[in-house]
């Protein structure tokens, strides 16, 4: 629901382009320095109180959204909402792999629940603005971590070991990770630059730039991400995962680069079918994390991979404003087609080691 509502409410409060992409940029930064506390803490302490509290977030950041009206308010938002999703995927991906003897595959029916998941909430966003405004949404928002923090207190898993400070600091010396862990890093980095010019509310504003209404849009972007979840799912039957990351590379760049010099339909068109492309190549990443992570810092490697990630889409997001004020959508959707390139082209060249 955020995904969507959130762009289109600080459009409709008259708050300006260049500020929305600084205040999204915010949440990647926030929530790595938060998962990387927590990933390393959880490697020790259990996840299950890592879940309660993406929970009790949940609940924190939709009050404030639904008071919010400056771009502080906004932006203390996102500081608490960067906080929730850290918490959470600090632990979410290590601990299905510890239940499940680190099988791969796991992830990708995670990474396929998210999908739909969000392609639900994205498909029922548009007519609750209409029903309930922005602030109502924002409420229901905030309703449904309470049921996060309830589900989570049913997990089971609490303290794994003592925690050790030197053996914490082993796990996130960069000196001790292999050759192939660093050249991984900085994939992850130029995946995440890529991410940032078109990710938070790069799509949801183009849409409403070509003239779609906020139901539409609703029905658009959860049908891309409906999509997305059905090919993820569909594709982690494969084994070949370096040519699944090229094959999907090469198209994302295509996609991406004539959804640059759309407008309305096709627009729209290409952005549904983007899903098709985001759900292959989901699969492709997942795999890249299972092999690479070492089995007793699943938390703090996966976390350290993420890192680069969420640095190079805070560094993309926060410039996006400032091109899409300059110069329209097309340059962020061309910028992330090209940096793309060397994600993909890279993966398979280090997934042959």
């Amino acid at each position: 629901m955020l995904g969507v509502a959130l762009p289109l409410m600080m459009k409709q409060r008259k708050v300006d382009i260049v500020i929305i992409g600084f205040v999204f940029a915010s949440m990647p930064l926030i929530m790595q320095l938060g998962r990387m506390l927590f990933a390393t803490v959880s490697d020790f302490l259990g996840r299950k109180i890592f879940f309660v509290s993406s929970g009790f977030l949940a609940v924190v950041s939709g009050v404030i959204y639904y008071f919010a009206s400056a771009p502080l308010d906004f932006l203390f938002g996102k500081v608490m909402e960067g906080t929730r999703e850290g918490s959470l995927w600090a632990v979410n991906r290590a601990f299905l792999l510890e239940r499940n003897g680190g099988r791969w595959r796991i992830l990708v029916h995670l990474r396929t629940v998210l999908y739909v998941a969000f392609a639900i909430g994205s498909l029922l966003t548009g007519f609750l603005i209409v029903l309930f405004w922005y602030e109502g949404t924002m409420l229901l928002c905030a309703f449904l971590g309470f049921f996060i923090v309830f589900l989570s207190l049913w997990l089971t898993g609490g303290a794994k070991e003592r925690f050790s400070a030197r053996k914490a600091l082993r796990f996130l010396d960069f000196r001790r990770k292999s050759r192939v862990f660093k050249i991984s890093l900085v994939l992850f980095f130029m995946m995440g630059v890529s991410f940032g010019f078109h990710a938070g509310f790069v799509i949801p504003l183009f849409l409403d730039q070509n003239g779609f209404s906020a139901e539409v849009i609703g029905l658009i972007y959860g049908a891309m991400i409906l999509l997305a979840g059905l090919f993820s799912h569909v594709f982690s039957r494969s084994s070949r995962v370096r040519h699944l990351i090229l094959f999907s590379g090469v198209l994302y760049s295509i996609v991406l680069s004539l959804m640059g010099f759309s407008s309305f339909v096709l627009a729209g068109a290409l952005v549904t079918v983007y899903g098709f492309v985001e759900g292959m190549s989901s699969v492709g990443q997942e795999g890249i994390l299972s092999k690479i992570c070492a089995k007793e810092s699943y938390g703090t490697d996966i976390g350290l991979l993420m890192m680069g990630l969420h640095v190079g889409e805070s560094l993309s997001l926060a410039l996006s404003g400032i091109f899409i004020s300059i110069w329209g959508f097309a340059v962020p959707f061309l910028l992330a087609a090209v940096t793309y390139v060397v994600f993909y082209v890279g993966s398979y060249m280090i997934l042959k080691e």
